[in-house]
């Protein structure tokens, strides 16, 4: 996770985003002209993990974006041997 929180800080998104951790929760939260919150539920299954959202706040001028920064949230968690559980 913690290498997942430094990807995240060098990528695109990391002026705006940070993530909170304290097992097995974690959250990443974006914000520049509103606040958008995404909270998962952390399983570790051997040598990979499970995110699974439990919750997510999205703000009404981060709509457009929404689904770009899931994506991009979902390659960051695969290239680390994740996965994310819908």
């Amino acid at each position: 996770m913690r290498k997942i929180e430094r990807a995240l800080a060098k990528g695109e998104l990391g002026q705006f985003a940070k993530m909170s951790l304290n097992l097995p929760d974690a959250s990443i939260a974006f914000e520049k002209m509103g606040l958008t919150e995404f909270k998962f539920r952390i399983t570790q299954e051997g040598d990979t993990f499970t995110a699974e959202k439990t919750s997510e706040e999205v703000a009404l001028t981060h709509m457009f974006f929404k689904k770009e920064v899931e994506r991009e949230l979902e390659r960051i968690i695969h290239r680390f041997g994740g996965k994310i559980k819908r």
